[in-house]
């Protein structure tokens, strides 16, 4: 997993490994709080990502794609996921996509799709 490194101006790398020789392993408040922000910048990702999602499937129900009960049915079976993503928790996300069974508009391409956002997500905020 990625940690925080520093070289000795304060330059920060989020590298699984110390970026050059230069670089240490940030500690103390100076790790905590970019954590902190690290934790913040993964919740507005979800909040950004989840409305999306919802917006691209509310334009689906107006365009007749999809009805309001299998939209009911769909917020409904996937709420513990969209609250994961929504909350930024995106490693547990990515966990309950993948043992999340298929049920009506979560079909195979749908969740293979959101599957693969939260992965590579995950390759690269983690």
């Amino acid at each position: 997993m990625r940690q925080f490194y520093t070289d000795s101006t304060e330059a920060i790398a989020f590298e699984n490994s110390p970026p050059t020789p230069d670089y240490t392993l940030a500690t103390g408040y100076l790790r905590d709080s970019l954590w902190e922000a690290k934790y913040i910048e993964r919740s507005k990702d979800g909040q950004r990502y989840y409305q999306e999602t919802q917006r691209s499937l509310y334009i689906s129900l107006i365009n007749g794609y999809y009805t309001l009960e299998e939209l009911e049915v769909y917020e409904n079976y996937t709420s513990k996921l969209a609250d994961q993503i929504f909350k930024g928790n995106w490693l547990t996300a990515q966990q309950t996509c993948l043992n999340l069974p298929t049920n009506g508009i979560f079909n195979t391409t749908k969740k293979a799709e959101i599957q693969a956002y939260i992965d590579e997500y995950v390759l690269n905020n983690y």
